[in-house]
């Protein structure tokens, strides 16, 4: 296999706050390569965006990180900041959440289009409005030539992540950073916006992380997946072996969660009992025991590291899902 185009290693984001130091991103290592789409999922508050905010570094006030993020080879936590300006959107682009913040209010959709282009490519105006053009057509943007003129206020949330999209492939990165990108869409827009980001990361060969709270998003959108819970990965692998048989107890909790087709009519939806652990103070051991129904003793005593379980499937649970030791020896059950 090749070289990964991203490493994050035990990368850790603690943030400054009144009440202590909200560990954000704790002991968090993944690598993503060339041309591969990872989903990195898990409730809100599980630490996704500050995963991708910290590599991106993109630090909230009074954060501070450590580990390391190397991105073809280079550590992004030591590069001196001119040449990570130059890195981003170049080789590294990003899609927000809320395009109607992340867009400038009072600048014409050309512009904001053209100016990385030119700053990065050395290209002319003409150029980049040609480009500008050309990837307003390739999102699916109706009258691209048109869009170019219009204030983000007079295009709906649809159009406006399409244009956030255009200007984050405007350079033609190696990754792809997608950090809930639908949030507030409908439902049919949602689909269009995420199937839009498979089939363009495809067809230019680009690695993306793509970041929700909805396994179904995921699901047949990435090739591996990495599941977080109050700022640690749960589990890890290929998106298909994971979703097919989930070791670890979170993980199947959340699957659990999900509504299927299948479903009876009027069915109860199962619910994960409890909630996200306080960030400023995370329980000792591993951070789900609360909450998790086949916790023992153990559980509480100390985090359990990553191990394999699969030829690409690791996961962070002592009493993985399939395991008969709490059957066999009567374990010291301590969940509901």
């Amino acid at each position: 296999m090749t070289e990964p185009l991203l490493e994050v290693s035990h990368l850790h984001m603690h943030i400054g706050t009144a009440r202590g130091a909200v560990r954000a991103v704790d002991d968090v290592s993944l690598s993503i390569h060339p041309g591969q789409a990872l989903g990195v999922v898990g409730e809100s508050g599980s630490g996704k965006s500050m995963l991708a905010r910290a590599i991106m570094g993109l630090l909230p006030a009074r954060a501070a990180r450590s580990g390391s993020i190397l991105f073809k080879g280079r550590d992004l936590m030591t590069m001196p900041v001119k040449e990570q300006r130059d890195l981003w959107g170049k080789q590294i682009g990003m899609v927000f959440q809320d395009p109607g913040r992340s867009l400038n209010p009072v600048v014409r959709v050309e512009r904001q289009l053209t100016e990385g282009m030119r700053r990065h490519l050395g290209i002319s105006r003409s150029e980049a409005r040609t480009r500008a053009v050309r990837l307003l057509d390739e999102v699916g943007v109706p009258d691209p030539e048109k869009r170019l003129g219009n204030y983000p206020h007079q295009m709906s949330g649809g159009m406006r992540q399409r244009v956030m999209l255009a200007i984050a492939l405007a350079c033609e990165p190696d990754l792809l950073i997608a950090d809930e990108p639908t949030t507030a869409l409908d439902v049919t827009i949602q689909r269009q916006i995420l199937d839009l980001l498979r089939r363009v990361q495809t067809s230019r060969g680009m690695a993306m992380m793509l970041i929700s709270h909805d396994l179904s998003v995921v699901a047949g959108r990435t090739d591996r997946v990495a599941v977080m819970y109050a700022g640690r990965l749960a589990e890890t692998g290929s998106t298909r072996e994971v979703f097919a048989d989930p070791r670890h107890r979170y993980t199947h909790a959340l699957l659990d969660a999900t509504p299927t087709l299948t479903q009876a009519r009027h069915s109860r939806l199962r619910v994960i009992e409890g909630s996200l652990p306080d960030p400023t103070a995370p329980p000792k051991g591993c951070r789900f025991h609360l909450r998790c129904l086949a916790a023992t003793d153990a559980c509480a005593a100390d985090q359990p590291p990553m191990e394999s379980v699969g030829t690409d499937h690791r996961i962070a649970c002592l009493h993985p899902v399939g395991s008969t030791a709490l059957v066999e020896t009567g374990g010291a059950h301590r969940g509901r």
